[in-house]
């Protein structure tokens, strides 16, 4: 039984990473992903934290079709779940997750620009240059939500993970 919990909470988890990040579409590079996966990745155990993951990267390519974005989006977003579960020891506090989590922001343009490195390194740098200032209020707000909501959704998710076992 705790189980199909696990998988039904993890999948809700999923769902909502889908959902704010489309109510928060209209704003650029402000997402809530990079938060909530943090913070999972704080309370739940890696393989649920996978799970959750790799679900938001098949719903988002059911949403927008499969593009350069995709096999980034695979390595990202995974990538994140497994570079916060070795920071635990290391940030024991909600600032050093906000410096975290804008670090984080700060690099994705980054990360996204690899395909295009790999096409020609001109292209690899023009679009990384275009998306700088783009990463730059990527990367402030991170930290700012990280800062706001890090308290209160530790502890919910602390008593989740406690309840159900995750």
């Amino acid at each position: 039984m705790r189980n199909v919990q696990s998988i039904v909470i993890y999948t809700m988890c999923a769902a909502l990473l889908v959902v704010s990040k489309e109510m928060l579409a209209f704003l650029p590079n402000v997402e809530l992903v990079s938060f909530l996966l943090i913070m999972y990745a704080l309370h739940f155990q890696l393989r649920g934290c996978l799970f959750i993951s790799v679900l938001f990267c098949f719903l988002q390519m059911i949403l927008y079709g499969v593009g350069t974005w995709t096999p980034v989006y695979f390595m990202v977003w995974p990538g994140l779940v497994c570079i916060t579960k070795l920071c635990k020891k290391i940030c024991t506090d909600e600032y050093r997750w906000a410096f975290f989590s804008g670090l984080f922001g700060l690099s994705f343009g980054f990360l996204f620009s690899i395909p295009y490195f790999m096409m020609s390194f001109e292209t690899g740098i023009a679009y990384y240059v275009r998306g700088i200032p783009y990463d730059v209020i990527h990367g402030i707000a991170n930290f700012m939500i990280m800062l706001i909501l890090f308290s209160k959704v530790n502890q919910v998710l602390g008593q989740l993970s406690i309840k159900y076992k995750l």
